[in-house]
This record gives structure tokens, C-alpha cells and sequence, in this order.
């Protein structure tokens, strides 16, 4: 990315992170008029893209991407697209939130995604509402924000997600547009359930009201069964559980459990074979006595 200055000026501003599981969250405060830039050039031609949110604090933000330009100010949300080249101006002094989230822990791909860049959002009313809320609490209190970094995480995939699946049944009544917004819909479901025992394909369906059928069809379409995703999403819950020195008072056992995976042998089995290390030998290298 490219930072354009104003003539000389220096780009004073200050740049907070925090890693909540696969979720950056990075509030940022700076000077304006700046501009950020991302060239054709600069863009990466393979690896994994992402979508970053942009929530302002204060101040406005403008989006320029796939041909749309929006403007946004507290509380509104406003997305953008890592794989294609944009532009995003503060024309002021500004204060805002910019969550990174990989494709595939909301559902969509890049090309999916272009329906959603440079599109206000409300953030007055709804799930936007809520994202916008969660946002803003994290901007102001990011800080002090010590423990349940993975929940936190996936409060946020699980909105955007949710919020990126009701906006996509505003476009069109396309069939491939109703299986992605259900894809997103399943995901979130899931994600929010990960502790189920009884969370399976078959449960997930029964709930969105299809058949197994058709909700393997749909996970068809990105590679990899319904029920295969459930039980990656649980190992990546505990993996993320596991590499978090403020879960340490947590047996392993436990930690399986908490993302639906009973049974000490077989989750460390299973973790084994997706990982190439059992979670135990996983904990001790991060370097926990």
C-alpha cells in the first residue's frame, strides 16, 4: 500500500493492532487530508486476499473500488477488497477502526466480494448496527482488552459474515447468490455453536430448513463437505485456544470440548492429523512450561 501525503507534511498518526484468533483489528489516528492507496501493481498476483471493514470513529472516510465511490461517517461502515486496486481518502483529522478478515472465514470469494466494496452501510439499524457497535467498543477499548481475544474474533467474522449475507439477498434473487448467502448464513450458525455436541451436517440443514442434499451442493461449490467443514472450523478453534497464553489454566481435553470435540484421544487425533502435531506438543512449542 502506498501512503500519499499532503506536499511535505510528516504522516503523523498513531496505529494500534490487535489479533482477535483470524481477525486483525487495527485502529488507526492520523492527520488529514491523507490518502491510501493500493496500485494494480502492488497487488499480489496469488495468496490468500482479504476484506478489510473500515469503521470511522471520527471524521470521513472515502472509498473508491470496482468502480463504485462511497463516503462514510460515524456510524456507518464501508468495505474494501486486498485482491483489486482502491483508494480510501481521509479528507480531516479522523479516528477509525479497520478489521482484516480472510475470504474464506466469511464464505466468499474475490470475486463474490467486489459486490460489497465502496457500499456504505447504515450502521444505524439491524446487523450493521451491531458490527458498527462491537467496532466502536473495540476502538475505544481495544486497549484493555486482555482475554476472549478468539470470541472477540469471532463476534466479528460471525456479523460481518451475517452482514455480508443479508446484504447479498438485496442484489438479486440469482440462485448462486442464494447459495452464497446461505453459505454465510451455515457459517455463521456454526461458528456461534462450535460447543455443540450435537452439531452435525444434518442438524445444520434441518435448522436453514434444506435438505443434506442440497447443503453438501452448496459446500460442494467451494471444495469440501459440509461435515469436514464443521470439524476444521473446531480444530481451528482449538488450535487458536491452545496458542493463547491466557487459556493456559485449561487442559487440553477441556479446550477440545470447548469447540465440540469429546474425548481426549480423539481430539488429539484428530488435531494430529490436521496439524501434523498433537495439541499437547502444539501447546509446548508456543512455549508454555
Amino acid at each position: 500500500m502506498q501512503i500519499v501525503r499532503v506536499h511535505d507534511e510528516l504522516l503523523d498518526g498513531t496505529l494500534r493492532t490487535h489479533q482477535f484468533g483470524g481477525v486483525r483489528v487495527a485502529v488507526v489516528k492520523g492527520e488529514g487530508p491523507r490518502e491510501l492507496i493500493r496500485p494494480g501493481r502492488r497487488v499480489a498476483p496469488a495468496g490468500e486476499g482479504v476484506l478489510r471493514v473500515l469503521r470511522p470513529l471520527t471524521g470521513a472516510v472515502w472509498v473508491v473500488q470496482d468502480g463504485r465511490h462511497g463516503t462514510v461517517r460515524a456510524p456507518q461502515l464501508i468495505c474494501l477488497d486486498s485482491t483489486r486496486p482502491y483508494k480510501a481518502s481521509m479528507p480531516e483529522n479522523f479516528r477509525l477502526v479497520d478489521v482484516t478478515v480472510a475470504h474464506r472465514l466469511v464464505g466468499l470469494t474475490a470475486d463474490e466480494a467486489a459486490s460489497f466494496t465502496a457500499r456504505p452501510w447504515t450502521g444505524a439499524e439491524g446487523l450493521a448496527a451491531l458490527l458498527s457497535s462491537l467496532l466502536e467498543g473495540l476502538g475505544r477499548h481495544g486497549r484493555e482488552v486482555e482475554t476472549a481475544v478468539d470470541l472477540l474474533g469471532g463476534s466479528v467474522v460471525g456479523l460481518t459474515a451475517a452482514l455480508f449475507s443479508e446484504r447479498m439477498r438485496e442484489f438479486a434473487e440469482d440462485p448462486r447468490i442464494a447459495r452464497q448467502a446461505l453459505m454465510l448464513q451455515v457459517q455463521s450458525y456454526v461458528r456461534a455453536r462450535l460447543a455443540e455436541p450435537g452439531l452435525n451436517a444434518e442438524t445444520v440443514a434441518r435448522s436453514h430448513h434444506v435438505s443434506l442434499r442440497y447443503l453438501q451442493k452448496v459446500f460442494q461449490e467451494h471444495g469440501i463437505s459440509p461435515a469436514r467443514w464443521i470439524r476444521d472450523e473446531r480444530l481451528a478453534r482449538c488450535r487458536t485456544e491452545l496458542a493463547d497464553p491466557h487459556l493456559d489454566h485449561l487442559p487440553v481435553a477441556l479446550i477440545g470440548e470447548r469447540a465440540g470435540l469429546y474425548g481426549a484421544s480423539h481430539f488429539s487425533r484428530l488435531f494430529r492429523d490436521r496439524y501434523g502435531i498433537t495439541p499437547r506438543e502444539y501447546r509446548k512449542e508456543r512455549g508454555t512450561p
